[in-house]
């Protein structure tokens, strides 16, 4: 596979923006979903190792098909924490999941780690 650039989710980004705001309101969220989160995978898949292109392609698939089960209810969170309305929060979320690919148990480690940090600093100064 060819290396990364390090541009490259940032003109995903770019990429997912310009199209849900070309063709969002006529291809309906799902769509969009979907679209945003194979660039997203696709952009994820550029930074990983795969043996075949068959192993390629499950990868795709299985952020794919996770960004579309998790992006509503992310979007609802969103919603309801941040005021942003789910549905203009579904691209950049699904666009999120699918990049983040097979990172996730990292980032759930960095996570923990910031949440450890706070309680801890928390708990020293009481």
């Amino acid at each position: 596979m060819s290396e990364p650039i390090s541009t490259t989710g940032a003109s995903g980004a770019a990429l997912v923006a310009i199209a849900s705001a070309l063709v969002g309101q006529q291809a309906g969220p799902l769509a969009t979903i979907a679209f945003a989160a194979l660039v997203g995978a696709l952009v994820s898949l550029g930074e990983v190792e795969t043996d075949s292109r068959v192993a390629a392609v499950k990868y795709v698939g299985r952020y794919v098909l996770m960004a579309v089960v998790l992006s509503g209810t992310l979007a609802w969170a969103l919603e309801m924490w941040a005021g942003i309305p789910a549905i203009e929060a579904l691209a950049g979320v699904a666009f999120l999941i699918g990049w983040v690919g097979n990172r996730w148990m990292a980032l759930r480690s960095a996570v923990v780690a910031a949440i450890e940090a706070v309680l801890g600093r928390r708990g020293a100064g009481q």
